[in-house]
């Protein structure tokens, strides 16, 4: 019996070890735990919440081992390993949606999240009003910045690859955005969950590492939030 565990414990440990979306979904999670006991959720949705993060490193080691049973069978280009592969690769993206939905559902419901977005003081309407300008000019700066460190880089192409990930910082330029002019903690989770949804695309394509994501999520929050002061105390109301 404890020979079995600890060959199934060794299993688990290669994985973690070899496999990079394996510690990118562990780090998550850990995120994911940490912002569960800080905001006080309920036994009923940290169950939810296991569940779906038990779904999503199931679905990576499964998804790891036909890689490897692929690979040990087929030493050249095969279109159907190509398609086993792409199944089980794809498992694991509807694993990650489903963890998605359930924290974003676990957490835009929280009286505590709620509460703290709710004492931060919304914005002129007029300034509300402005949101597509703002969110136009902020990608206008993003593309600038990531072609200029991509040329002085010299890493990535204009569309793809690059030390930071300019998807990922569109997506949350837009949810801050969304989150400066709404308050709304619903609609917010949903724009993050999206751009959680890029950012996990970028990392699952291989076209970008965790790190680069992280840099472009950074990013895509300080731009918002340096376009909308500079908007506030700079530029005069469009009239209407």
């Amino acid at each position: 019996m404890m020979r079995s565990f600890r060959y199934a414990w060794d299993g688990v440990l290669f994985v973690f070890l070899t496999q990079r979306h394996m510690r990118v979904h562990a780090l998550i999670i850990i995120l994911v735990l940490l912002a569960a006991w800080g905001l006080g959720v309920t036994e009923n949705q940290l169950l939810h919440l296991f569940v779906a993060m038990a779904l999503v490193l199931i679905a990576e080691m499964l998804n790891t081992t036909v890689e490897m049973t692929v690979d040990l069978i087929v030493d050249s280009y095969n279109p159907q390993a190509k398609i086993i592969k792409d199944v089980a690769a794809g498992a694991v993206m509807l694993a990650s949606m489903y963890a998605i939905a359930v924290a974003t559902v676990v957490f835009f419901i929280n009286p505590r999240l709620r509460a703290i977005a709710a004492e931060f003081p919304y914005p002129p309407e007029p300034l509300q009003r402005e949101v597509i300008p703002m969110v136009l000019i902020g990608a206008v700066v993003e593309a600038i910045l990531i072609a200029y460190l991509k040329y002085r880089t010299k890493r990535g192409r204009f569309w793809r690859g690059g030390i930071v990930s300019g998807h990922t910082a569109l997506g949350f330029l837009i949810a801050t955005a969304i989150w400066i002019m709404t308050r709304d903690v619903a609609v917010t989770a949903l724009a993050i969950a999206l751009a959680l949804l890029i950012s996990q695309s970028r990392i699952q394509a291989r076209i970008h590492s965790l790190l680069e994501v992280a840099l472009g999520a950074v990013m895509g929050i300080l731009v918002a939030f340096i376009i909308l002061i500079a908007w506030v105390h700079v530029a005069p109301p469009i009239p209407h």
